[in-house]
């Protein structure tokens, strides 16, 4: 998680290399950025059976103010979120 202190502005693209031990199993796995613990916006969705992933979005668009919470959410299974 990063508390913006002292930063405001736009964030305009994310781009968030994962790795695992042992490859997918072609099962989906959503990425998000997540604003002040309520707002989930999209980086990207990937379903593939290997050892990189890699969720990049440049059109995100994501206004941040002075005083935001901004986090990375993780979804990879029905039912179960990793924050």
């Amino acid at each position: 998680m990063v508390f913006l202190n002292y930063i405001c502005g736009i964030i305009d693209g994310v781009r968030i290399n994962a790795y695992s031990g042992k490859p997918g199993t072609n099962e989906a796995w959503s990425l998000y950025v997540r604003k002040n613990n309520a707002a989930d916006t999209l980086i990207k969705t990937l379903s593939v059976s290997a050892y990189e992933r890699i969720f990049n979005n440049y059109t995100i668009n994501l206004p941040v103010t002075v005083g935001d919470y901004v986090e990375i959410k993780g979804v990879q299974q029905p039912g179960l979120q990793i924050l």
